[in-house]
C-alpha cells in the first residue's frame, strides 16, 4: 500500500478523446507533454496510441519524444516547441515531427527532410513566424501550419481576429494538416482546420466555461494519501508551523503523507479540505514537504485509512482556484512519490 496513490480512470481518458472528436468535427492531437500533465505518460500515451481519434501525440522536448517511442508508441509524435540543433541526432532517430518556429530551424529541417509543421504567430507573442517565408516553404513545403491561441477562454474578439489573420496567412500553403483549437479554443468553429490540440480536456477539465453545456467529459482522477497518525489535542492546540491554526475544540487530529513535495501546494494551507469516508474535512496549519494536518473534530479515523485529496467533487481546477493559480499548475506539481495507476 503506497503512501500516496493517484487512480486514472482509462475509461474516462477515452471517453474524452472521443466526446473532443465528436464535438469538433475532427482528429485530435493528444497532448502528453510534461508526463502528461503529471497524470504518467507511461500510463496515458500508450492508450492514446491506440485510439483512431488521435492522430499525433505531442510533446515539448525531444527527450519526452524518446520516452514515448521507447514505450513503443508507434503513431506520429508532434515536437511543441521545436529543437536545438544538437537535438537533430534525437529528432531524426526516433522520428520525431517538430514545429518549427524561427528560420534556424526551418533551415535544419529543410536541409535535412525531416516532416515539420510551420507555427505562425497570430497573437501569442511567444513563438512562430509573423509572416510565413513563402519562398523557403516551397523548397520543402511543411506537413502542417499552426498557431497558438493565447487567451480564448477569455477574449473573444481577439480570438476571432487570430483565426482569421491565421486563415489569410495560411491560405498560400498546400499542407496536410492544419490546426488552431486548444482545449479552451474548442468553443469557437474553425472549418479550415482539420485538427484539434488539446491537452487539459483530455484530463477531464474543461478549458472554457462556455464548453460546460456542450461538452460531456468525465474526470478521471483520484488522489489519496494514508492516514500516518491520529491524536486527540485539546482546545487551543497550535497545528503545524507557524502556528497559523489553533483548534477551537477539542478534536481529533490526523496527519496524512502528502506535503508539498508530493504537490500539495502550501498556498492550500487552511483552505483544502480532504475527503474521509466521503465527508470533507478542514486542512489545518502550514502544509509542510512531506505531511499535512487534518481536523476530524469528533470523529476518529483510522491510521493506514486514506483520505482523498483529489476526486470528482475536488477537480484540480478547485485547487486551483483556492491558490489563485491554473489546473495545470496543479496537475504538473504532483511528485514523484505518488504511484500512478491506471484503472482498466
Amino acid at each position: 500500500m503506497p503512501r500516496a496513490f493517484w487512480e486514472i480512470d482509462a475509461d474516462a481518458l477515452v471517453s474524452n478523446v472521443r466526446e473532443i472528436s465528436r464535438l469538433a468535427g475532427k482528429k485530435v492531437i493528444a497532448v502528453v507533454k510534461a508526463n502528461a500533465y503529471g497524470h504518467g505518460a507511461h500510463l496515458v500515451a500508450p492508450l492514446f496510441d491506440r485510439l483512431e481519434e488521435v492522430e499525433f501525440l505531442a510533446v515539448a522536448t525531444p527527450e519526452e519524444g524518446k520516452k514515448l517511442r521507447l514505450l513503443g508508441v508507434k503513431k506520429p509524435i508532434l515536437l511543441l516547441s521545436g529543437f536545438f540543433k544538437e537535438e537533430l541526432p534525437l529528432v531524426e532517430k526516433y522520428r520525431l515531427t517538430p514545429v518549427v518556429s524561427d528560420r534556424q530551424q526551418l533551415l535544419l529541417a529543410v536541409r535535412n527532410r525531416i516532416p515539420y509543421h510551420l507555427n505562425v504567430d497570430t497573437g501569442m507573442g511567444r513563438l512562430g513566424f509573423l509572416k510565413p517565408p513563402y519562398g523557403l516553404l516551397r523548397v520543402f513545403p511543411p506537413q502542417g501550419v499552426m498557431t497558438h491561441f493565447p487567451s480564448a477562454e477569455v477574449d473573444r474578439h481577439f480570438t476571432l481576429k487570430q483565426i482569421e489573420v491565421f486563415r489569410k496567412l495560411v491560405r498560400p500553403l498546400r499542407v496536410k494538416y492544419i490546426h488552431l483549437q486548444n482545449s479552451a479554443g474548442l468553443s469557437y468553429k474553425v472549418p479550415f482546420a482539420n485538427l484539434v490540440r488539446v491537452g487539459l480536456s483530455l484530463y477531464g477539465e474543461y478549458g472554457s466555461k462556455d464548453l460546460k453545456g456542450v461538452l460531456k467529459l468525465k474526470f478521471p482522477s483520484r488522489i489519496g494519501a494514508r492516514i500516518l497518525e491520529v491524536r486527540r489535542l485539546p482546545k487551543g492546540s497550535c497545528i503545524s508551523y507557524g502556528c497559523r491554526y489553533r483548534l477551537k475544540k477539542h478534536s481529533y487530529v490526523g496527519v496524512i503523507a502528502f506535503g508539498y513535495a508530493d504537490g500539495f501546494m502550501r498556498c492550500l494551507s487552511n483552505r483544502a479540505v480532504v475527503y474521509y469516508r466521503g465527508k470533507p474535512y478542514p486542512v489545518a496549519g502550514n502544509i509542510t514537504m512531506d505531511l499535512t494536518a487534518v481536523v476530524f473534530g469528533n470523529v476518529k479515523p483510522r491510521v493506514g485509512e486514506y483520505v482523498e485529496i483529489v476526486n470528482g467533487r475536488r477537480k484540480f481546477s478547485d485547487l486551483a482556484t483556492l491558490c489563485g493559480t491554473i489546473p495545470y499548475e496543479i496537475m504538473t506539481r504532483i511528485g514523484e512519490r505518488v504511484e500512478r495507476r491506471l484503472l482498466k
